[in-house]
């Protein structure tokens, strides 16, 4: 864990938690594509809205009190 402040700690452990939960998406997505194609893209949109939520999350994390959200 870094050394520093709460704050920045907790936004290291969101972004560890994160990149930990960004590979496991890449790892589901290689196992669904094997699925037949029409399943293998409805569950790639899912997959794709999960890592766009975790863009958002990291983003959050990310933002000082004060600043615009």
């Amino acid at each position: 864990m870094p050394q520093g402040s709460v704050r920045a700690v907790l936004v290291a452990k969101v972004d560890e938690l994160v990149d930990m939960t960004v590979k496991d998406l890449a790892e589901i997505r290689a196992v669904t594509d094997q699925l037949h194609p029409e399943r293998a893209h409805s569950c790639g949109t899912a997959i794709e809205l999960a890592e766009l939520a975790l863009d958002e999350i990291r983003q959050r994390a990310h933002v000082r009190p004060g600043d615009e959200t």
